[in-house]
């Protein structure tokens, strides 16, 4: 029988299969793979010349600035807000309509998705960038992971990516809507309570960019697990996308992909087998809480549920 590699290569090309980056002997299907056309928001990437300028490799300028009259530092900084700039504001600004006539989960959900796919694609599958938040709001960091590098995200500069996107875009008012997990709403939470901003260097002001300290008093919990647990049904039914996950010290967050709920984060900490990729909820809260107790907290609404029709 003759063998038509032709044929063969255009189904891969067009069916691609789907890879398994599970850990050894555990189903297949904790892990998805991203594909083309599943959600609103499409990369299609990286282009040559923007790969060139954003890039996981791009060494990071040393400065020195002052925190105070009489503190100065010595740090690496980020440019992840020129990253937003001219490669992701030129693919959401064309869907803004659309994405004003979402529910605000919907919205969280597609632009956490859409950011992850986009610092994946152009940054690398990890990453991770202690200091590193979307909008360049902390301080530049003297130690940490990959500091000496220009772009990338920390666990808390992550999760709060798709809402510090949402107040940038105008989609949704961070007093309004209560964006707390935003600089814009943690500001307006800070002054309203007393709550003071100390996540900066030192114990400084830093510019209401939130740090995984804050995330645990804002926004309301939704369900708790505790060190050794997993999630019951009854709590996996709770969960809806733009949820934060975790503790002092780490969180993710949670989408929603064709119906099913899954866990997404940077830095690979709870999911290392997942290649960077979206890892299924229940499982990777389980693999999470070994560690220790989880908290679920929430900012927004809570959805009318319904199939999320992008995904």
């Amino acid at each position: 029988m003759r063998i038509n590699y032709l044929k063969i290569l255009i189904y891969l090309c067009l069916c691609p299969p789907v890879l398994n980056y599970a850990a050894p002997g555990s189903p297949s299907d904790f892990v998805y793979v991203y594909r083309t056309g599943e959600r609103l928001a499409l990369l299609m990437g990286p282009e040559k010349d923007l790969g060139q300028r954003f890039n996981g490799k791009i060494k990071a300028e040393k400065i020195r600035f002052a925190k105070t009259n009489t503190l100065y530092l010595n740090g690496f900084g980020t440019r992840n807000r020129s990253f937003l700039e001219q490669v992701m504001v030129p693919v959401i600004v064309p869907l803004l309509d659309t994405l004003k006539k979402m529910q605000p989960a919907e919205v969280i959900n597609e632009l956490t998705l859409f950011g992850h796919e986009a610092f994946r694609t152009y940054i690398g599958k990890s990453f991770y960038r202690w200091g590193g938040d979307i909008l360049d709001l902390d301080d530049p960091q003297d130690k940490g992971t990959r500091i000496q590098f220009t772009f990338g995200l920390d666990c808390s500069g992550f999760v709060s990516m798709p809402y510090e996107m949402a107040t940038y875009f105008f989609i949704m008012d961070a007093k309004k809507d209560n964006l707390v997990f935003s600089s814009k709403g943690f500001e307006q939470f800070c002054k309203g309570r007393y709550f003071r901003d100390t996540g900066g260097r030192n114990g400084t002001p830093n510019n209401y960019r939130i740090d995984t300290g804050d995330l645990v008093h804002l926004g309301r919990q939704v369900l708790s697990i505790p060190k050794g647990g997993k999630p019951s049904n009854q709590q996996l039914a709770k969960l809806q996308p733009g949820d934060i996950v975790g503790r002092n010290g780490h969180f993710g967050i949670i989408v929603q992909i064709k119906g099913t709920l899954y866990y997404l984060e940077s830095g690979g900490w709870v999911s290392p087998k997942s290649n960077g990729y979206p890892y299924r909820a229940d499982k990777a809260l389980e693999i999470f809480a070994k560690s220790g107790e989880l908290m679920v907290r929430r900012c927004l609404p809570d959805l009318v549920k319904k199939e999320l029709a992008a995904n």
